[in-house]
């Protein structure tokens, strides 16, 4: 049986495309197709989720990796040259985007309902400092205790480490059958909290081909709609 619900934060709590595209639009004279703005925005999100444990390993500086997963986003676009100075200019304006996110819409009244039926929290990479002022701009102190918050800075783990999520069930006293994750990338999100023996629920809003997956994630859900739903019934079945 669940006890414990647990969530990303990027891209899983809020839409993290929003903030991007508001920020390249505010720094550059680029008028991308929506096509075009899906595949920077992946690319984006693809390096930032393989390689953000260098940075919690002190392999690579917050600076330099903000500007090489920005070289790596932009990679084939044949626009301007991505100077340091530039991918300094485009952070300043992603990171006053990212004072204006909101939940996803469909999420707001659930996990009111929810935190009142399980333990929730949140697992996230990340620095320590973005990532707090993310959750609370998206209030999320009002559904999750302090305690059950990890961000990867804060204890030098990061996803896919499988540590970081037992670690979270001994201290939160979860048994890992009865935890559940909800992220949205395959390989982050859901091998790493599989091999920690969790239940995964794979938020693919964006639609990703999983590839050979090494693991099957127990739901799949496209759209913050079916979200949703899957909560509402997760509560149910609680409350029954």
């Amino acid at each position: 049986m669940i006890k414990a619900i647990i969530f990303d934060v990027d891209d899983t709590l809020y839409d993290q495309k929003s903030p991007f595209s508001t920020a390249l639009t505010q720094t550059t004279q680029w008028r991308l197709t929506a096509t075009e703005l899906a595949d920077v925005f992946n690319r984006f999100r693809d390096f930032t989720d393989r390689t953000f444990h260098q940075v919690t390993a002190n392999e690579l500086s917050l600076e330099a990796w903000q500007t090489a997963r920005l070289r790596h986003a932009l990679t084939g676009l044949g626009t301007q040259e991505i100077t340091t100075n530039w991918a300094i200019q485009f952070e300043i304006a992603y990171h006053q985007a990212l004072t204006q996110i909101t939940l996803f819409p469909e999420l707001g009244p659930v996990l009111e309902k929810l935190s009142h039926c399980f333990k929730i929290g949140i697992i996230t990479n990340g620095p320590a400092k973005i990532q707090r002022q993310k959750l609370h701009q998206l209030q999320i102190e009002r559904y999750v205790h302090p305690d059950d918050i990890f961000i990867s800075d804060e204890l030098a783990l990061a996803k896919p480490d499988p540590s970081i999520f037992t670690t979270w069930a001994h201290q939160a006293g979860i048994k890992a059958n009865q935890a559940a994750y909800v992220g949205d990338n395959a390989l982050l999100d859901m091998t790493s909290a599989k091999h920690a023996g969790w239940q995964t629920f794979w938020f693919n809003h964006r639609q990703i081909p999983q590839g050979q997956p090494t693991v099957i994630p127990d739901q799949i859900i496209e759209t913050p709609a079916e979200l949703r739903e899957l909560l509402l019934a997760l509560i149910q079945a609680a409350s029954a």
